[in-house]
């Protein structure tokens, strides 16, 4: 058979390829496969022309070009290229290598081969490469991005063909696609804006021109400025400014930028200056506006290291129609996958038995399996054993069926396994032996039963094949503390095993296996099904009623023209549908593809990621509505985004990847997405793998700077964290502090070696420099936090100015995180309505299992200190304290009236905000206010009524702290009116009316944390408090009448407060 060939050499460049002369079928595939050998120097290397079936696999593939290059003698080792580990597959697409990485994909459903049949190729070139073993450079930057991760992934993979290491291939794509559609300048210098109007306060600066400074090579020049100018204005002026002076520049005006002096922080794009995160903080606190005029060349640039892995496939081919694996009409020699809809039988398991190396602290005398099918956190289906006396080793070796059929089982549904112990009085044990296989219930040994293992497997894997054969599971024991890091809600549902071999329970069991793998077909190839139960309408009324059928025909328009009303109710149709029925769901996924995501509101979209929504369409959906989202309105949500992270089935996800892909869109986003990453990494053992694996994926895009600066940020974090534990071994939670403790302190820092500066964790805008040892000390708390002060890097400010960092070990600063960020957005409901409530939403985040960083807010005292100056232990009782020293802070009459006017705003967001979420815990040393009278909570141990108690009562009396020294300083003495206390009650009726207005998006935003494993934050019971104080369901004017009455009664039991603040002064720990 005469070919001719123009082959390439190893570097991939284009050929061309003449077909055989003879006519190949269309279900035929031919290849020219390109081996790594040649016949002679100066020569190409030898090619090998391989035909198959399209229905063949990659495996065959690879056995054919084994088998043709040992007949002709090309390469004496060719039989290690049935090894993929030894050989890869590569082809071209485009600019871009790709490899054909599953061995078991069907070569017709290859992306390659896709891609040539569009480029009308019939030979397609593949290049047989030996894998390298890769260079030292590369080793180098993959245990640095282990470092930053905290999680070596290379140890943790045993297969290729794994989720995990399937899912660190795949991941590739979508950085791929990001870094090509990436502006390096915008990336650069992104600025931080506002989302929210002007605050009143500073809307009369509109029309007046304020004194901006520019600072270029030591050149300093003023100039003013409308605050309705542009960046690229203000440049102009600078501009026109140094041509006055006769200096002459080597820039153009394109080639500057405005950056904000001793921050990261930019001033570009087509925003006003009023805009300006920076500009509007300067307008408060009446700073200068200091900015360095730069050339965008002198940026550090964000290399990114070359691709080290090709492309794969981002759909397995496995993934096929039931049309295509059907049986009907086929040879048994024609068959290579079963699809899992002609499985018509029940799903069973063979449960073996369990062994325990390590016997629980309390043994039970009977012990017995339960298995159940999940889908989401629902209970599909479930069966449990007979119980046996619990033993080193217990076998059952029988078959436990479900009632539920195969074909029905959906993508992401797991088996789980729980072994339960039965705890038996004494008095009424009589033997101890097993009851007899089948026996009845009424047989079964009566006693207390207690969780004591769990485990689930993946029924459907990430190549949506059914798992076969044999399987011996590590199984998780259950928390026998509540403190433990475990929360049932979600780690429960981890398809994570026990990575603790040799510790561990473990359960084996047995799956049918069939003659051929079992593949859950992604469609059928025919149209919805005009018999499944599925509504075709959703009316606001029968939204809950039960589906009748779909029609195709006008459906379709009505939905473009009416999703937006039902929009509202898409949470409770979809809670009534049954995901166990393939035809329904097909057409619920017909649905959803013709739904306008834009008409969902953002609350809706959030729910449908949460735990309740396990379909993939489903949670594809609201992923379309989450990318309209600007950076600024995504940075709200990110927090519980990387949480809901954990109630997805598989690593690879459409969440995954659209959180890769912004956080590689925008330093801002990626800074957090970075450390609530991390966080998670060291601090949740049920989905390490994940979080490392999508960690992995973003730090291989975000550039050389960005990992620069993780880098000095992560060795801070570990030095600090290391001086924490020391210290908490010298001076235990409960006592007092001596004298010489910052002087300890000092001394451990001075023996670690520092990163000279580094980004803030909780405000990348910050750079911080050295560290001022002689103003570090250790804080007179119950987990000894470390007060440390850093020098400010590359600042214009005075000198003395610093940056300070409180860093905390001990307390899970995520609930602290979840407060603030929750303050930020209640803030910007009240902003949008022009109501500027003054809250000081201080920076916090948390930088691992444990422990993390607090922002110092400056000119800002305890109340307790300013108790503790007045009066001592019974400064409590001072009324008058506060306003006394806000007069002596304030000196000026003009000044004191601002501080005034702040205290009132700021005491009323606070109000309404502790209420609402249910702050517990506000004793004297956890409320602060600032010199200029903003009033600010601190340290949210305790939220949604979860309050402290004492000999079991509860030491918290009042919903909210307004203590009769807070009204004293608005006038109200005595019950006495006051202007101030009137515009205070006002305030706080109008800011929880327009919370109750968002209930949907608060509620929703704390139900997605209930995975997190926050202690106070993981029932529904906890989310119920929520919906109380906001008072869902309740009229407009009976909300207002409740919060009033809550004021009333602060008023009527503010003494106790006072009381508690007392005994706080009294009994707290000392600072010597």
């Amino acid at each position: 058979m005469q070919r001719t060939l123009d082959l390439a050499d190893e570097n991939g460049s284009a050929f061309e390829a003449v077909s055989p002369q003879a006519s190949v079928p269309d279900n035929i595939l031919t290849f020219a496969c390109v081996l790594p050998t040649k016949r002679g120097i100066n020569v190409s290397n030898e090619v090998l022309i391989v035909q198959l079936p399209a229905q063949e696999n990659v495996r065959q593939l690879r056995l054919h070009i084994c088998v043709q290059a040992q007949e002709k003698g090309h390469h004496p080792d060719i039989c290690h290229v049935l090894d993929p580990e030894c050989y890869q597959l590569l082809y071209t697409r485009g600019p871009d290598w790709c490899e054909i990485y599953d061995d078991y994909q069907i070569l017709r459903t290859l992306e390659a081969v896709r891609y040539w049949h569009q480029q009308g190729i019939k030979m397609g070139k593949i290049f047989v490469k030996p894998t390298s073993e890769g260079k030292e450079q590369g080793k180098t930057f993959h245990s640095n991005l282990a470092y930053l991760i905290g999680h070596d992934l290379n140890k943790t993979v045993v297969d290729r063909l794994d989720e995990l290491s399937f899912a660190r291939r795949k991941f590739a794509s979508p950085r791929k696609i990001e870094l090509c559609n990436r502006n390096p300048r915008e990336y650069v210098t992104e600025p931080w804006t506002a989302s929210v109007p002007l605050p009143k306060d500073q809307q009369t600066m509109l029309n007046s021109r304020i004194p901006i400074t520019f600072h270029y090579n030591g050149v300093s020049l003023s100039v003013k400025a409308d605050l309705k100018e542009r960046p690229s204005a203000l440049i102009e002026m600078f501009m026109q400014k140094m041509s006055d002076r006769g200096s002459a520049m080597e820039y153009a005006a394109s080639d500057l930028t405005l950056k904000v002096c001793g921050r990261e922080e930019f001033l570009t794009g087509e925003w006003a200056l009023a805009d300006f995160l920076w500009v509007r903080q300067c307008l408060k606190t009446k700073e200068g506006i200091h900015l360095s005029v730069l050339p965008v060349l002198s940026f550090q640039e964000d290399e990114v290291r070359i691709e080290d892995w090709p492309l794969v496939d981002s759909v397995t081919g496995l993934f096929n129609s039931h049309r295509d694996l059907t049986l009907a009409n086929k040879e048994v020699d024609d068959i290579l996958m079963i699809s899992l809809w002609d499985c018509n039988r029940n799903f069973r398991v063979k449960l073996l038995g369990f062994d325990i190396p390590q016997f629980p602290g309390k043994a039970p005398q009977y012990v017995y399996v339960e298995a159940f099918i999940l889908h989401g956190k629902n209970v599909v289906s479930s069966v449990r054993s007979v119980p046996k006396a619990f033993e080193d080793e217990v076998l059952w070796n029988v078959w436990l069926e479900f009632d539920m059929l195969l074909k029905n089982l959906p993508r992401g549904s797991k088996l789980g396994f729980s072994i339960n112990g039965i705890y038996i009085d004494g008095n009424s044990t009589k033997e101890n032996k097993s009851p007899p296989a089948g026996g009845k219930l009424s047989d079964y040994p009566k006693g207390k039963e207690k969780a004591l293992y769990f485990v689930n497997l993946l029924l459907i894997d990430h190549r949506c094949l059914l798992r076969q054969g044999q399987h011996t599971l590590h199984m998780w024991p259950f928390p026998e503390q509540e403190e433990e890091m475990f929360t049932f809600e979600a780690d429960k549902l981890s398809s994570t095993t026990n990575p603790d071999l040799v510790n561990s329970m473990a359960i084996t069991i047995i799956l049918d296996k069939y003659s051929f793998p079992v593949v859950l077909p992604h469609s059928r190839d025919s149209p919805p099904s005009s018999s499944s139960s599925v509504s075709s309408s959703l009316t606001k009324d029968d939204v809950s009623s039960k589906p009748s059928a779909v029609s195709h025909k006008g459906i379709l328009q009505r939905l473009r023209e009416e999703s937006s009303q039902y929009g509202s109710h898409l949470l409770q149709f979809l809670s009534t549908i049954n995901w166990c029925d393939p035809d329904t769901v097909r057409d619920i996924h017909w649905l959803l593809h013709n739904w306008d995501p834009h008409d969902l509101d953002i609350s809706v979209a959030l729910e449908l990621l949460s735990i309740k929504y396990a379909d993939e369409e489903v949670r594809r959906m609201a992923i379309k509505k989450l990318e309209r989202l600007t950076n600024n309105e995504l940075l709200r949500y990110l927090l519980q985004l990387v949480q809901t992270l954990k109630v997805e089935p598989y690593h690879d996800s459409f969440l995954a990847r659209f959180l890769i892909q912004r956080a590689l869109r925008s330093k801002r986003v990626g800074h957090y997405f970075f450390w609530y990453m991390r966080s998670e990494v060291t601090g949740s053992l049920y989905f390490r793998d994940r979080f490392a694996v999508i960690l992995e994926a973003y730090l291989m895009g975000c550039g050389q700077a960005m990992l620069d600066g993780f880098l000095k940020q992560a060795q801070m974090v570990d030095c600090l964290h290391k001086v924490a534990t020391d210290i908490k071994k010298v001076f235990s939670e409960k006592s007092d502090l001596p004298p010489n403790a910052a002087l300890i302190l000092q001394d451990m820092l001075r023996s670690h070696v520092l990163p000279q500066n580094f980004q803030v964790p909780y405000d990348p805008r910050i750079i911080a420099g050295q560290i001022v040892l002689e103003k570090c000390k250790v804080m007179a708390s119950k987990k000894k936090p470390l007060w440390l002060e850093f020098t400010c890097w590359t600042s214009e400010e005075s000198p003395n100015h610093t940056v300070g960092i409180i860093f905390k070990h001990g307390d899970d600063l995520r609930q602290d995180m979840l407060v603030i960020q929750t303050l930020l957005i209640m803030d910007s409901i009240w902003q949008e309505k022009s109501l500027d409530l003054n809250l000081v939403p201080y920076g916090c985040i948390s930088t691992g299992y444990n422990i993390g960083m607090i922002e110092i807010v400056r000119d800002a005292t305890t109340i307790a200190t300013i108790q503790r100056n007045k009066g001592g232990t019974t400064g409590a009782f001072k009324n008058d304290a506060l306003l006394e020293w806000l007069k002596g802070k304030c000196e000026r009459e003009e000044t004191l009236y601002q501080a005034m006017e702040r205290f009132v705003t700021s005491c009323a967001g606070y109000c309404v905000a502790t209420y609402v979420l249910g702050i517990g815990d506000r004793h004297n040393d956890n409320i602060m206010i600032t010199e200029q009278g903003n009033l600010f909570h601190i340290d949210f141990g305790h939220i949604l009524g979860n309050t402290k108690r004492f000999l079991g009562v509860n030491r918290e009396r009042v919903p909210f702290v307004l203590t009769p020294d807070f009204l004293y300083v608005m006038g109200r003495v005595n019950k006495k009116s006051s202007l101030y206390f009137m515009r205070f009650r006002d305030t706080c009726i109008r800011a929880y009316l327009e919370l109750r207005s968002h209930s949907s998006l608060l509620v929703t935003l704390f139900s997605l944390m209930t995975v997190t494993g926050i202690p106070e934050l993981c029932c529904s019971e906890d989310i119920r408090y929520l919906t109380e104080a906001l008072q869902v369901g309740r009229n407009e004017e009976s909300a207002r009448d409740h919060f009033l009455q809550q004021i009333n009664i602060c008023e009527q039991l503010g003494w106790t407060v006072q009381a508690n603040w007392w005994i706080h002064l009294l009994v707290g720990i000392k600072q010597a």
